[in-house]
């Protein structure tokens, strides 16, 4: 039976200063890594197949810091700053047994985690070893169980402590634009204007005049993909601001991660949902919301939004999601 004593959502903010020694000249498909392979990252051997994929190495396995060896397949490359969507399976390099995993569970007592959604050359250990990832590929990373899942992780159970190594196996499925990556366009009169960070994230300079009365929607950057329709899966990334306050109420870039979510009334307020149908995939749109298109009902609106407050948000429309097999 196996057993999975460490949290694997941990991974995912683990040694956020940790940063790679040095990096190829090149590296898969003319992209440079962030993190080089070494002695232990290759002689990890992958096989995959269908579920989880036959992984070999000799234990027990000693890694010299973070080392990361891709192993080839693939054709779509994420870019810096890409969302990068991944199986994994993780073990002890000291005893070869497996720690945690997202692949299917041999038994009901051991449900397999979720799989991984990281932002690939973000400063966790996962989005550096994710750096240059294709979909279809595999990743062999290899580091110490505290850079992996943060100070102090042990296992008494599978004999595992902090400096001992941990072998990481990232089976890439899909890859995702990490901001909407079309054409600029003009800003509105009375409505915000938007700055953008070298990350994406959107600045907002609000207009000093009240918030339109009626649903507004603006679109500031067009995409050239399919459109939104209604009941569709949509990566996104978003912020969420208060008009008569400016005050950011929800945010998944201030989170680190894009959101999944269908785009239909019984997921999302009204103002939301109507703000993205039609879109573009690769667009970023700025709606402004009345209350009576947003949580007009007081006792499910947000307690940092007063009655009669006007909401806005920028939207980054990222990617449309294959519907998860029931």
């Amino acid at each position: 039976m196996r057993t999975r004593p460490l949290s694997i959502a941990a991974l995912l903010v683990a040694a956020a200063g940790l940063t790679a020694c040095g990096a190829p000249d090149d590296g898969p498909g003319g992209c440079e890594p962030l993190v080089p392979p070494g002695a232990a990252s290759d002689r990890v051997q992958v096989e995959q197949g269908e579920g989880a994929p036959t992984v070999e190495f000799q234990h027990p396995l000693v890694s010299d810091g973070m080392q990361v060896s891709h192993l080839g397949g693939g054709d779509e490359r994420v870019s810096r700053g890409g969302i990068v969507d991944a199986d994994y399976v993780v073990y002890s390099g000291k005893t070869g047994l497996e720690i945690t995993s997202s692949y299917a569970a041999e038994s009901a007592q051991a449900p397999a985690a979720e799989p991984l959604r990281v932002t690939a050359g973000g400063e966790s250990t996962l989005g550096q070893a994710v750096a240059c990832a294709a979909a279809g590929e595999s990743i062999v990373l290899t580091t110490s169980i505290e850079a992996l899942f943060g100070a102090g992780a042990a296992s008494e159970e599978l004999d595992i402590e902090p400096n001992d190594t941990a072998v990481v196996v990232l089976e890439v499925k899909e890859v995702h634009p990490g901001r909407a990556e079309g054409s600029p366009r003009p800003g509105e009169q009375g409505m915000p204007a938007i700055s953008l960070a070298t990350d994406g994230t959107p600045g907002v300079t609000f207009p000093g005049s009240p918030a339109p009365a009626e649903l507004r929607v603006m679109q500031s950057i067009a995409g050239d993909g399919e459109p939104v329709a209604e009941g569709d899966s949509v990566l996104v990334h978003y912020t969420g601001i208060i008009w008569e306050t400016e005050e950011v109420f929800d945010s998944s870039w201030e989170r680190g991660a894009p959101t999944a979510m269908t785009i239909d009334d019984a997921n999302l307020i009204p103002g939301f949902v109507d703000a993205v149908v039609g879109q573009p995939i690769g667009s970023q749109v700025v709606v402004s919301i009345p209350q009576e298109l947003g949580y007009s009902d007081p006792a499910t609106r947000p307690a940092s939004i007063g009655e009669g407050e006007h909401l806005l948000f920028v939207i980054d429309i990222l990617d449309r999601l294959e519907p998860v097999a029931g």
